[in-house]
């Protein structure tokens, strides 16, 4: 079954959204209770202006979730998009959300980037350790009813966790460590140079040092810094600045950052790093071409019928927002219909939080 995490963010959603629709990266990209020909972010600052929320900089702006499919499913990409707005339709049902499915890596996998600002009522969103499992829960149930292999989700990571760390993920919580993890993922896939990647942790806050064979990452919590191999080899300074390398060029190495003339003698003298470029596209093209087998195998052209999935994608876009203004529409209506009730001594409406993970 595909895994679901989740982060909270106090920063704007514009970059976030500019990321996960990026032409490169979304084979597939939806929204739910948006306008699809207006920008995204715009309408989510747009909400929460309506209802003066998200003025300050503590406050939560949005959540961003990522649903990564498992490899051994082999999950066609608009399979893998379908399963992410359904969950979305589960969880957030009249929530602001955008959803992009990414195929730029070698698994398939989807974001869903929520306004923490309901739409409707101008309540926050409000995730608990509890809430957190329980939607893990019910993205586990949704896979199993499309047909995707189960997976434990409580079972023990192979990222480098302490017992503790294990301990907060088995209640469905999320560690210091963890929550390092995901911020500096986002930021080495969205910078190009080794300014942007310390400039975009500091977006959320954490503060990032550079030595010449390591980075250490503080935690906005901590007093302490910890090195980036202390996380996983995803976080070492060779991997982080190889993947921001090929975002500035287009190729493995160094050249889009400031590397010292040791490391850039390594680098032409060794020729490892376009050898692990070539690598990995030639994984991604075997992907594709397994999709396309599998497609074949059915009876069916791979091109035609991702062109068709992506029509009826958009028609099914189409309908779906004709029907959400409506609906919107009707609400607005009804909800000035019981203000003006409540102005002329009508009952007072329960601030009781509903099931949709809304507080105040």
């Amino acid at each position: 079954m595909p895994l679901l995490k989740c982060k909270e963010s106090k920063s704007t959603p514009h970059k976030a959204i500019a990321y996960i629709t990026r032409e490169d990266k979304a084979a597939f990209v939806s929204v739910r209770n948006l306008f699809g020909d207006e920008d995204y972010a715009e309408q989510f600052e747009q909400t929460a202006r309506l209802y003066g929320k998200g003025k300050k900089y503590e406050e939560r702006k949005f959540y961003h979730f990522k649903l990564s499919c498992d490899r051994k499913d082999n999950v066609p990409p608009q399979y893998a998009h379908i399963y992410a707005e359904e969950l979305a339709a589960r969880l957030f049902p009249d929530c602001e959300c955008v959803i992009a499915t990414h195929t730029d890596t070698k698994t398939v996998h989807s974001h869903i980037i929520v306004n923490a600002v309901h739409p409707l009522t101008g309540k926050k969103l409000r995730i608990s350790r509890s809430d957190y499992t329980a939607m893990k829960d019910e993205a586990n149930r949704l896979g199993k009813e499309m047909g995707f292999s189960e997976l434990d989700f409580r079972k023990k990571p192979r990222n480098k966790r302490t017992s503790a760390e294990q301990h907060i993920i088995l209640k469905g919580g999320t560690s210091w460590k963890e929550d390092l993890r995901e911020v500096i993922e986002e930021a080495k896939q969205v910078a190009t140079t080794q300014e942007e990647f310390i400039a975009h942790l500091k977006l959320y806050g954490v503060e990032a040092t550079r030595s010449k064979t390591e980075y250490s990452f503080l935690h906005p919590e901590k007093k302490k810094a910890i090195r980036g191999l202390k996380l996983g080899e995803n976080y070492t300074k060779k991997e982080i600045d190889f993947v921001i390398g090929k975002n500035g060029h287009g190729r493995g190495g160094n050249s889009a950052l400031s590397i010292t003339g040791d490391e850039q003698g390594k680098e032409s003298g060794l020729g490892k790093q376009p050898l692990e470029r070539s690598l990995d596209d030639i994984q991604r093209e075997l992907q594709q071409i397994d999709t396309a087998a599998e497609y074949a195998r059915r009876g069916l052209d791979y091109a035609s019928e991702r062109d068709k999935e992506r029509e009826r994608l958009e028609r099914a876009e189409s309908e779906r927002q004709r029907e959400e203004r409506r609906k919107r529409d009707e609400e607005l209506a009804r909800r000035n219909a019981q203000s003006e009730s409540k102005d002329s001594g009508g009952d007072k409406r329960s601030g009781k939080k509903n099931g949709n993970y809304f507080g105040k």
